[in-house]
């Protein structure tokens, strides 16, 4: 019983309340759906984590007062969604029944794989070297009541913070989740509802690709979802690629990176930069830059490099001078973080 209760309330933080958050920030875009106020919210959610994570790790503060202010501003955000959502509620009842007979039978095929996957990932969880560091973290964070001051592997507290991994505390999002989920282990967390979540948000994206390339096309989208899911199924002949990474470790910030967040700034660049109306909010694409730069310390590298070739996209189409200054705005995360890890 109290299992089922942890893992309730871990589906409420991880799903519901990032869904409702991120309604702020696509209502802008006409007949926005559920899914895409799921991808905005996790986004929303791991921007704020790396802003409040980071001043916690260098003024040493607890990890029950993160936990607090995290889940506060989670909560606002959420109750200011869920009553936006409320206000069109009436345009969701229509789309639904216009939409739901139309799914083709290849969306069905293409479901029925990607839970495969997820029941596979969470039940048969591959154990993995780096969890020796990356769960371990999170694991000492909750024991300790502590952000990232303590060594998981000697349990001796830092005296100089590892430069690799403290601008990217990823780790300590997992400790601040087993809080909220009434004490579940960050270990049991990681390799069993993340599997979950991440790959929802993952094919979510995807199917985001599939609505855009193929719009009004019921049985190509399908099709394409399920493509996506069998050539990330036939994926893991290098451990290297990022099919490999979603498959067997999802819950690691570098497979998220790979997996999540870089293909939805792809999808961002199109909607956001290279089309003439902008369907949703320009802050979304700053939350994704910095939700990279949470996520694992080469996004901080790799998000500026996926946002200037759509701003030179751009720029080639447009012609206009004000794109570049939009630029500057999304990269700006990456360019402060990149100037801190070089003074590190």
């Amino acid at each position: 019983m109290h299992t089922l209760i942890k893992l309730v309330l871990a589906g409420i933080w991880m799903v519901l309340i990032p869904a409702f958050a991120g309604v702020t920030w696509v209502r802008k875009k006409k007949d926005y759906t559920l899914g895409e106020c799921f991808l905005a919210g996790i986004m929303f959610m791991f921007a704020l984590a790396e802003i409040l994570i980071l001043p916690a790790i260098y003024r040493k503060m607890s990890l029950h007062f993160v936990t607090v202010v995290f889940a506060v501003i989670m909560s606002v955000f959420a109750l200011y969604g869920l009553w936006k959502l409320n206000i069109d509620r009436e345009m969701h009842i229509v789309r639904i029944k216009r939409e739901l007979p139309q799914v083709s039978a290849w969306m069905w095929i293409a479901v029925a794989a990607i839970f495969i996957q997820i029941f596979i990932a969470a039940v048969y969880a591959h154990m993995d070297a780096d969890d020796s560091f990356y769960v371990a973290t999170a694991t000492t964070s909750v024991q300790t009541d502590s952000v990232f001051q303590y060594n998981p592997y000697s349990g001796v507290e830092y005296r100089i913070l590892p430069k690799r991994y403290v601008l990217s505390p990823f780790p300590v999002l997992l400790a601040i989740f087993s809080r909220l989920s009434g004490g579940m282990h960050p270990a049991v967390l990681a390799h069993t509802v993340y599997p979950a979540v991440f790959f929802a948000a993952a094919y979510l994206v995807y199917h985001q690709f599939g609505k855009m390339f193929f719009p009004e096309k019921k049985r190509e989208q399908g099709i394409f979802l399920l493509f996506c899911a069998v050539l990330i199924w036939f994926s893991g002949f290098s451990v290297y690629t990022a099919g490999n990474f979603q498959l067997v470790r999802i819950w690691q910030g570098k497979a998220v990176l790979a997996s999540v967040i870089l293909p939805f700034l792809m999808y961002l660049g199109f909607e956001i930069m290279l089309k003439e109306q902008v369907g949703y909010s320009r802050f979304l694409m700053i939350f994704a830059s910095m939700a990279a730069c949470h996520v694992s310390s080469m996004g901080i590298m790799l998000a500026p490099i996926v946002i200037a070739v759509y701003a030179l996209l751009t720029l080639w189409k447009t012609r206009s001078i004000r794109c570049m200054g939009y630029t500057i705005l999304y990269i700006l995360p990456s360019l402060i973080l990149g100037s801190v890890y070089l003074m590190l």
